[in-house]
């Protein structure tokens, strides 16, 4: 009782605030029909639960524990899949809010006390987006911005994975980076499922390794944190960051709807993919006065993995008029091939974009008219272009002042213009060839003859051999 009487009126009043909006979240769920995802599971589930649970001799508060529990298994068997991925196509959002904030902690609660809170189905689930989420992880401290929000830290999400589900992946990848146990392990260098999102690779779980990130999802739906990123980008070189979304965090909290920047968010603009003829799917005004969008599918077609590397090839045919199918090989040893095909996309004069968002303290050069130098913190990453494509390199002036205060500092991006691959082909491609440079720069000849045998080979089921081409470079 002298509780009331000693905190400050600014803390009583805190806390009046949540218990105002607890309730009128309860009382307005009575009538209101919205069920979608980690708002409805929190307040609806995993609050009742917990309130059931520590309050059992209140008779309102244990009748709700059961009813939370029933409601907890229900958004896990409906919004996670059986491979683990979350229906919501955000990193933050899957692994951060709904996972280690919301989920683990009525894990713990429930373990304490006795109770049960997750059957064996719901239970995989959530065990098995742990899996996922220590394969994608990155070679730095947090994840690429996939989806709304800014990149979650990599460490707590391996932290919570390991000590509330025993996860073994989590585990053995948060001792080999803290360095206090043994450095064997079984988590694979390459992830690829479209029902989870997520391709991924990397050369090795060192800080100083190379990875990438691709967005591929079929069933992705209407949740309010799905971008237009189809077949989008992120990529990072001898352990640092150059290519994907820097803005995405600054974006999602400073930028209210209505605004602009905010349908450029969720956009394809601001993602490293291709615009057809120049442009997105739709302008950005459709997407910026509510919470996220429709997301086309994004189907894998091929993928094969080796020790030494390996291949993927997805689509999406979001644009109507013309398939986009990205590819990409990559050889742990020196880098990165992607090529990007529109399938009719000959049906305008317009040239395509390919386009590429780098980070704000990557420093870069163009080397000649279809090479580009980067360097940040020691490393070095050669972008190399084959055909006779255009590059224009600019920022997006829009950012300052809200986002970036001065001009000078956006971020530079990258726009590669590309027309039909050879007359009445139907089809436009165009290749970039993304090489760690760290050692030394090679000297490449033949480029675009060396780039279209790697990719015949990999196309064809031929991955050693591909590989064993890019080594040679």
């Amino acid at each position: 009782t002298r509780l009331p009487y000693e905190m400050s009126p600014e803390t009583a009043f805190e806390i009046i605030k949540h218990i105002w909006f607890l309730g009128i979240q309860f009382r307005r769920f009575n009538t209101d029909g919205y069920r979608k995802y980690n708002h409805h599971l929190w307040e609806r589930g995993i609050v009742p639960f917990i309130l059931g649970t520590l309050f059992p001799e209140i008779p309102d508060f244990s009748g709700m524990k059961e009813r939370g529990a029933d409601t907890v298994r229900r958004h896990v068997r409906d919004d996670f899949s059986k491979d683990g991925g979350y229906g919501e196509h955000s990193i933050p959002y899957w692994c951060g809010a709904t996972l280690s904030e919301m989920l683990c902690r009525g894990i713990y609660l429930a373990r304490l006390n006795g109770e049960t809170l997750l059957d064996k189905d719901t239970w995989q689930r959530v065990y098995n987006s742990f899996d996922i989420l220590a394969m994608i992880s990155a070679p730095g401290d947090c994840y690429p911005s996939l989806g709304d929000h800014g990149g979650a830290a990599v460490e707590p999400v391996l932290q919570a994975g390991s000590a509330a589900l025993n996860n073994k992946y989590c585990g053995e990848l948060l001792e080999f980076r803290r360095g206090t146990g043994k450095q064997e392990h079984e988590i694979p260098l390459d992830y690829c499922n479209d029902n989870a999102g997520y391709f991924c690779t990397k050369s090795s779980l060192m800080p100083d390794a190379d990875y990438a990130l691709m967005s591929v999802k079929v069933n992705g739906g209407d949740t309010g944190h799905n971008h237009m990123d189809l077949l989008s980008l992120f990529i990072t070189i001898h352990g640092q960051e150059f290519i994907g979304e820097p803005y995405a965090r600054a974006l999602y909290q400073t930028v209210p709807p209505g605004k602009p920047l905010r349908g450029y968010m969720y956009n394809m603009g601001s993602h490293n993919t291709v615009l057809a003829y120049g442009e997105p799917v739709q302008p950005d005004c459709f997407y910026s006065s509510k919470w996220g969008i429709y997301c086309p599918d994004t189907p894998v077609e091929a993928f094969s993995s080796e020790e030494n590397g390996c291949y993927v090839r997805a689509y999406h045919d979001a644009y109507t008029h013309c398939r986009h199918v990205r590819e990409l090989l990559f050889c742990r040893s020196r880098g990165f091939l992607i090529r990007d095909e529109l399938v009719r996309g000959n049906r305008a004069e317009k040239a395509n974009i390919q386009r590429w968002h780098l980070f704000p303290d990557v420093k870069y050069v163009q080397t000649g008219k279809n090479s580009v130098l980067l360097e940040k913190k020691g490393a070095k990453a050669l972008l190399l272009w084959t055909g006779t494509p255009v590059l224009r390199i600019w920022t997006k002036r829009e950012l300052c002042p809200l986002i970036v205060k001065e001009e000078n500092d956006i971020a530079a991006t990258i726009d590669v213009e590309f027309k039909e691959e050879s007359p009445d082909s139907g089809v436009a491609a165009q290749s970039l060839l993304v090489l760690d440079v760290t050692g030394k720069i090679p000297g490449l000849e033949a480029v675009d003859e060396i780039c279209s045998l790697m990719i015949k080979d990999a196309k064809e089921g031929r991955l050693s051999e591909a590989l064993s081409r890019f080594e040679n470079i």
